[in-house]
């Protein structure tokens, strides 16, 4: 399946050794963002300003895109609040009925680097465009032009990724000779964007025969990620990454796949790190069409590995990072947390902390005290699932709120502290949210359950133990009336 249209339009826990370089990657289990992000179209091209907080992406097929459903790609922007990303807007002053796409975000995010340019009577044609934040308005000038020469885009699929220090752009262009497969070439300024050379290719040691999109390259790590289906893989197309290995950028380590933390069967692409080292990619992954994922990535020096594994020789379950989002117990042991049962502690003013006590035997005196806190710990690493040992749990829930019709229920998920904030953020949220979804399931109306995500900002045991770290991965529960 071609994945994009003058841009990027429908896209139909391992631990990973860079080969002969210095460190070892591995990836968190994705999560997929909440329906303020995605939604029942297309999401991809997912870019961060340096803010860290304000998120662009690109939407196809959404019927409140400009000019409906099926007119072009536009773009939209969800902003954090308190870690967590708030309903996506449109950004009205960029978009319009043909392909509107952020491909760079620089100027401290006032500066936007936009798929595409106008020719003579408005006319789309092949490049970029840029437009800057009004200081007086609030709103983005009119988009100008960017010059740069030897560009060609035969046939209509091309894209781009521009730095953030506008210092190169980063191709996705037809390759020579044919309009149905891309490779990969770059543009370099020395001008802070003002002027650019003209497209470079990667060489073969990145680019294939087949198509080769969505460059991103993090100059923290010196690590150019991409998706092929020119590669073996698991699937459609893959994400991979390989290490700019000099100053030029024709000379790349062997290219290595991300691993099924990352890749599905699917259609995956669309790959970008953030600074706290989040990793946002768009994929197909149980849907139709795109969403946005966020993982993790985690960078172990291999001396420090291979260190571990002298220590802990005898485990056979060492990772190259483990723990809540694959970064490591925080023990510094490399050891994989073992799984434990699910476990209900119910807390409440007169009696403490127990955990061999039912919910049934609450009284409503009880249930509605505000020191009364209902812990189900345990989850599994980098998952939200319910098990089988919660449904029980659940259904009491359900029953308590059929039998007091005016209560409703807080339910707030917690991570431990391993990883970035950004990813325990959508991880506590789907914690809470897979809780809501079963009472949804099984009969309690919606306007009676309440979500909140913490991500690793409210520990109830130490960070420090295994066990600590266990009974945070958790979702508290809270009864009130109106």
């Amino acid at each position: 399946m071609k994945p994009f249209l003058l841009s990027i339009l429908i896209a139909g826990g391992a631990a990973l050794t860079l080969h002969a370089q210095d460190d070892t990657l591995s990836f968190a289990a994705p999560q997929r963002l909440n329906s303020k992000v995605n939604s029942e179209a297309e999401e991809s091209f997912p870019i961060l300003a340096p803010d860290g907080q304000t998120l662009y992406f690109a939407r196809t097929y959404h019927p409140r895109n400009t000019g409906g459903k099926f007119a072009g790609q536009d773009i939209w922007v969800s902003t954090k609040t308190d870690g967590a990303y708030t309903e996506a807007g449109k950004i009205r002053e960029l978009n319009d009925r043909t392909n509107n796409v952020v491909t760079g975000v620089a100027k401290g995010g006032k500066r936007l680097y936009l798929l595409n340019r106008r020719g003579e009577k408005n006319t789309l044609l092949p490049g970029l465009s840029r437009s800057d934040l009004n200081d007086v308005t609030k709103k983005w000038d009119d988009a100008t032009a960017v010059h740069v020469p030897g560009l060609e885009a035969e046939g209509n699929f091309y894209s781009a990724y521009v730095s953030p220090d506008e210092d190169f752009i980063l191709w996705t262009l037809p390759r020579q000779g044919t309009d149905t497969t891309n490779n990969i070439f770059v543009s370099l300024s020395e001008d802070g964007g003002d002027t650019w050379s003209p497209p470079q290719d990667l060489g073969t040691a990145v680019n294939t025969a087949a198509d080769d999109i969505s460059p991103f390259f993090d100059k923290n790590s010196g690590l150019l990620f991409w998706s092929t289906n020119g590669r073996e893989g698991y699937g459609d197309y893959d994400i991979f990454y390989s290490r700019k290995l000099d100053d030029t950028w024709t000379e790349w380590s062997e290219p290595v796949n991300a691993g099924k933390q990352i890749n599905s069967s699917k259609f995956d692409a669309y790959f970008y790190i953030a600074a706290d080292s989040s990793a946002l990619f768009s994929s197909n992954r149980g849907d139709s069409l795109s969403n946005l994922y966020i993982s993790e990535l985690i960078i172990t020096p291999l001396a420090e590995e291979e260190e571990e594994e002298d220590d802990t020789e005898e485990d056979d379950d060492l990772l190259a990072g483990s723990g809540e989002s694959g970064a490591g117990t925080g023990a510094a042991t490399g050891k994989t947390e073992p799984e434990r049962d699910p476990v209900l502690i119910i807390e409440t003013r007169e009696r403490g902390a127990e955990s061999d006590r039912s919910l049934k035997d609450l009284t409503r005196a009880e249930l509605l005290d505000s020191e009364t806190i209902i812990r189900f710990v345990y989850f599994p690493y980098n998952k939200y699932n319910i098990t089988a040992k919660y449904i029980e749990v659940l259904d009491d829930v359900g029953e308590l709120l059929d039998t007091y019709q005016d209560l409703h229920v807080v339910i707030d998920g917690h991570t431990d502290h391993v990883g970035s904030q950004a990813f325990n953020m959508v991880l506590s949220e789907n914690r809470a949210l897979s809780t809501k979804e079963y009472l949804l399931i099984h009969g309690v109306e919606d306007d009676r359950i309440k979500t909140r995500a913490f991500g690793k900002l409210r520990p109830y045991s130490t960070n420090e133990t295994e066990e600590g770290r266990a009974l945070n991965r958790r979702v508290e529960m809270r009864f009130k009336t109106k």
